[in-house]
């Protein structure tokens, strides 16, 4: 954390009368969620685009975008990690 975030979540803990432990944790709930969510998906490496479909998130961040896992990214990466253990 640089000082302007420092500076930043300092002024909030301030002017909401919060601990900066609390903003801290605050911020990075979003992200810990998504991490939670996504560690949590177990893959075989075969799944079909439907299988795929129903085991992966979307996820909206505001300000940011969507988030979200495309089948041919997924199927990339398979033929990628297929080729390097061969």
């Amino acid at each position: 954390m640089d000082r302007q975030q420092k500076k930043i979540i300092n002024e909030l803990a301030t002017k909401y009368n919060l601990t900066v432990e609390q903003v801290v944790e605050i911020i990075e709930s979003p992200f810990s969620f998504i991490r939670e969510k996504i560690t949590s998906i177990e893959f075989t490496g075969k799944e079909t685009e439907e299988e795929f479909k129903e085991k992966t998130f979307n996820f909206n961040i505001p300000r940011i975008g969507k988030l979200y896992a495309s089948y041919n990214s997924f199927s990339n990466i398979q033929e990628r990690c297929q080729k390097e253990k061969q």
